[in-house]
């Protein structure tokens, strides 16, 4: 049984921290909680078992959470990104890193999941493509 993937959760709001981190958990998910994208580049460099990114990008100065998903995704080019925003459709696609989604605050918890499941489930497809 293969483990699920590693989720950190980088989250301004406390409240919607916790309560999607039980959501999460309840799905299989393990999650790590952080609201300073200075604790959460210091994870992603020290958690090799880190796998998916969920960042809100109107966390500290503009373009601070774009960085650091940029950041990370140089680093482990493997790592799935999804950011979370107020106004996704202020995010401009060149700064964003390739195929991540953007989920619009305020989200429901199923809706990350489903959004987890759906990337984690994508590159399961296409590793099995390769196989074959």
């Amino acid at each position: 049984m293969s483990r699920q993937p590693l989720v950190l959760l980088v989250s301004g709001d406390r409240l919607a921290e916790l309560t999607t981190a039980n959501s999460l958990a309840s799905y299989g998910y393990e999650v790590l909680l952080t609201s300073t994208l200075q604790e959460a580049s210091h994870l992603l460099r020290t958690n090799g078992r880190i796998s998916v990114l969920v960042v809100d990008t109107d966390l500290g100065h503009a373009g601070a959470g774009l960085s650091l998903a940029k950041d990370a995704r140089m680093s482990d080019p493997d790592l799935k990104v999804i950011y979370t925003s107020r106004m996704p459709f202020r995010l401009a696609d060149a700064e964003k890193v390739d195929g991540a989604p953007c989920l619009r605050t305020p989200y429901r918890p199923h809706q990350l999941a489903g959004v987890i499941n759906q990337l984690v489930r994508r590159v399961a497809t296409e590793a099995e493509a390769y196989a074959a």
